[in-house]
């Protein structure tokens, strides 16, 4: 058996072995690519309010309505970024039963209000194993990045996809190294009109149309494959980083970059902070403070604010702006401060941030079409069927090598038994 052979067959197994899953995970892919739009679609009368011209309550004023449809819940986060039309979008998580110790089971983890009057336009269970139309948008993003399989099994379904996604990386060189073109045997094999190196690669990148319908399965598998490859790497390797991220992808990617966090350092309390002693409002005028001194002493602007969240495992608010060092449509730079003091704990800045850090980010980034705006997202749904389409091709590839290994098996056996009549 030849190098190249062996490689074929690890190609050949490895994809066989992978179909199902990244069909399941491409085609999810290319819807979630639109995800906010369709969910709003779908669900117009929980994600969306007509337009008014009475000014909207303010976040906080939301986040107690909130709180107070439900005792046993509570709202650690602040999202400060409104589009007009949309419902408030309040995410609700348990709090711990003083009697059991453990933590109340809620129906709901999403609790949708009206922006203007506080009232309660619904809840649903985000992720639900439900085709309905509240629910189905969450459904596919956990099919995607679990299976959504039986909260029982843990987080089997993630590893699943973690394996899935680490024999998808390797094969992402298997396949390009494939497509070069294999050594020259002899001098005299080119005798006449010895092609280049580049010639001899050109037809893997392209389509006979006019060939026959094997042939065009072939290229088109061949070709795709070579035309994406740089994202099919990046989409491999991020979703190693989702799903074996401490397991595989830290630890690689410590082998190249520096891959410290600036809150790597910072402290865990003993026990969960419950109430602290800073209130939401309170803690806001802080973190305005604290982010408007530190624009000044690090020459960065402040475009908008985004969010403001509790971590309650640190004892810290988290504040976070949108600023002029960012590169996505979303926030990044974040003041992290005392829940019960306010003094400053940390600062983390993008242009601060270790190169593998922001490598990371970056890999995420381009994987949930969070940059470059609406061409990001056609290009990621188009890369759903992309994939889709290499893996279809595949299989069909490979079915018909089988016929072919057992046409020629079965004329070898016919052989040898006419040998012996």
């Amino acid at each position: 058996m030849t190098v190249r052979t062996f490689w074929v067959l690890v190609h050949r197994y490895g994809g066989l072995a992978m179909t199902i899953f990244l069909i399941i995970v491409a085609l999810t892919g290319s819807v979630l690519a639109f995800y906010n739009e369709l969910d709003r679609w779908l669900n117009p009368g929980l994600l969306t309010v007509p337009l008014r011209d009475t000014p909207a309550l303010d976040p906080f004023t939301l986040r107690e309505r909130a709180e107070a449809l439900e005792p046993r819940a509570r709202v650690d986060y602040v999202d400060f970024t409104r589009r007009p039309g949309d419902a408030y979008l309040a995410g609700v998580s348990p709090k711990t039963d003083s009697v059991t110790g453990k933590e109340y089971e809620l129906p709901n983890n999403q609790f949708y209000l009206d922006p203007y009057t506080g009232e309660k336009l619904g809840a649903r269970q985000w992720g639900e194993a439900s085709l309905s139309r509240k629910n189905l948008i969450p459904f596919l993003y956990r099919l995607h990045y679990s299976l959504a399989l039986p909260q029982a099994t843990g987080n089997l379904g993630g590893y699943i996809l973690g394996v899935t996604a680490l024999v998808w990386t390797f094969d992402c060189f298997i396949g390009f190294y494939l497509t070069l073109p294999p050594r020259r045997r002899s001098a005299t094999a080119q005798a006449g009109h010895p092609r280049s190196w580049g010639e001899r690669w050109k037809p893997a990148w392209l389509i006979k149309l006019n060939a026959g319908v094997y042939r065009i399965n072939y290229d088109i598998h061949r070709a795709f494959g070579l035309w994406v490859w740089a994202m099919l790497f990046v989409l491999a390797w991020s979703s190693v980083a989702f799903n074996l991220n401490a397991e595989v992808f830290q630890p690689v990617m410590k082998l190249f970059f520096d891959m410290r966090a600036a809150a790597d350092d910072l402290p865990k309390l003993d026990k969960p902070l419950e109430v602290p002693a800073l209130g939401w409002r309170e803690a806001h005028a802080i973190g305005q403070r604290l982010m408007k001194e530190a624009s000044v002493e690090n020459g960065f602007a402040i475009d908008r604010e985004e969010t403001l969240s509790l971590d309650r495992e640190h004892g810290l608010y988290q504040y976070t702006v949108r600023s002029s060092e960012e590169h996505t449509k979303y926030g990044g730079t974040t003041v992290m401060f005392d829940a019960n003091t306010g003094v400053l704990k940390l600062l983390d800045r993008p242009s601060t941030r270790s190169a593998g850090i922001m490598i990371t980010s970056w890999l995420i980034w381009l994987h949930m079409a969070s940059v470059f705006g609406l061409p990001m997202q056609i290009f990621i749904c188009a890369m759903g069927f992309i994939i889709t389409a290499l893996s279809v091709t595949g299989v069909v590839i490979w079915l018909r090598k089988r016929h072919i290994w057992r046409v020629a098996a079965q004329r070898q056996s016919r052989s040898t038994e006419g040998k012996y009549q």
